[in-house]
């Protein structure tokens, strides 16, 4: 397991045991464990017993949780909440802004034990009925269980990416000698991912990919395989042989609407069997497109367009260190955008109407501003702006 998903396994278990009422000291200090381990940029698996008793606010039981996770991808503490808990009612935890007080008294004086549940209730005006929550914090929720319904199994392209790296890892080693590439929303770098889609041009069986617990096959049809990670993340694995790898790259990228523009536009030509998407641009005799492009609407016929690269950016405004609940200090943030070439960078920490996550109240707000004026001296021209994450709703 990583180091975030580990670090996840404690907020989860966190969540649960508010749920169920159980002691707050324990709760908080797995709260710390969650916030402490995602701060470790070496990796728990490979840290020694001692090592790991060694971070910030992990005890001995703590440390052997950590193991537990790291050997076996599982906690029994965790399991064990997990089945006195509804599937359900553990949806409803992962609704933004809804914690585990109020899921618990919808779960429990209400008997909603799903999101499906909870919206035809704030749709019927129940909730209102309730300590805790009026008009506004059921029309606010509603709206947030709308969000969530819709987005639920889709990812942000940084977690997809995350999920994509350790499926194309886990295949080569699986499938020596096998060409393996992302496709689809990912490879085309669209913000939202609604599917990961791998290509695998090999030319052996694809049995070997599928152990029934890193990666479990639930359904194939013709050279489509529907797996699923240990997770619960959906891949979907396209299989082709090694000579065709171009061609499917190139159709699996997408999207359906450009590709349906690229062939019609040069009737006649056959595109199959290419072992470079290159060769699919230069039998079309046209330039290459990049994937990020290649979306509905796109004029096939315009020059050849350059996209932005790393080098073009000259800083970023939106930064959070560990004034709040970033993971890296002040200095270091700073330190990092200049390695990257970066001219300025903004420090927006959380404002103190954020208590959940260690939001400035005004005497820190000044403290780091001081701060900024103390780096920004030292690190001229280097600028570094001051701003602030407030929530206003």
């Amino acid at each position: 397991m990583t180091n975030k998903q580990i670090a996840g396994a404690f907020d989860e278990l966190a969540n649960l045991m508010e749920l169920h009422e159980e002691d707050d000291f324990r709760i908080r200090s797995y709260r710390n464990a969650y916030l402490n381990l995602r701060k470790i940029d070496r990796p728990l698996a490979d840290m020694t017993d001692a090592e790991i008793k060694s971070i910030k606010g992990v005890g001995p039981a703590i440390a052997g949780k950590i193991r537990e996770l790291a050997d076996s991808g599982k906690m029994a503490t965790l399991e064990k909440y997990r089945a006195q808990t509804p599937p359900g009612v553990v949806d409803m935890l992962e609704v933004n802004g809804f914690g585990p007080k109020k899921v618990r008294i919808v779960w429990k004086e209400m008997g909603v034990e799903s999101v499906g549940e909870l919206w035809y209730a704030c749709n019927e005006n129940r909730l209102v009925e309730y300590k805790g929550f009026g008009l506004k914090t059921q029309e606010d929720l509603k709206n947030k269980l709308e969000y969530y319904l819709k987005s639920r199994d889709k990812l942000h392209l940084d977690a997809a990416e995350e999920e994509a790296d350790f499926v194309c890892t886990w295949l080569s080693g699986r499938l020596p000698g096998a060409k393996i590439a992302v496709v689809g929303e990912l490879r085309r770098r669209c913000a939202v991912i609604s599917a990961l889609e791998i290509l695998v041009a090999h030319d052996g069986d694809m049995a070997p990919a599928f152990d029934g617990q890193t990666l479990n096959l639930e359904e194939q049809k013709n050279d489509v395989y529907l797996a699923r990670l240990e997770n619960n993340t959906q891949i979907r694995l396209y299989h082709c042989e090694p000579a065709a790898f171009g061609s499917k790259l190139f159709k699996y990228t997408g999207s359906t609407g450009f590709i349906d523009a690229f062939v019609k536009a040069r009737p006649g030509l056959d595109f199959k069997d290419l072992d470079s998407e290159e060769a699919v641009f230069s039998k079309a005799g046209v330039p290459f497109i990049e994937p990020e492009l290649r979306e509905p609407g796109f004029d096939i016929a315009s020059p050849p367009v350059n996209l932005i690269v790393d080098s073009d950016i000259r800083g970023v405004l939106h930064v959070h260190t560990d004034w709040s609940d970033g993971l890296h200090s002040l200095r270091d943030m700073c330190e990092h955008a200049q390695s990257l070439g970066y001219q300025y960078i903004g420090i927006t920490d959380h404002s103190q109407s954020a208590f959940y996550a260690n939001g400035l109240k005004p005497d820190r707000v000044l403290a780091q501003m001081e701060a900024i004026d103390e780096l920004n001296v030292e690190m001229a021209p280097f600028r570094i702006f001051k701003g602030i994450e407030s929530d206003i709703l």
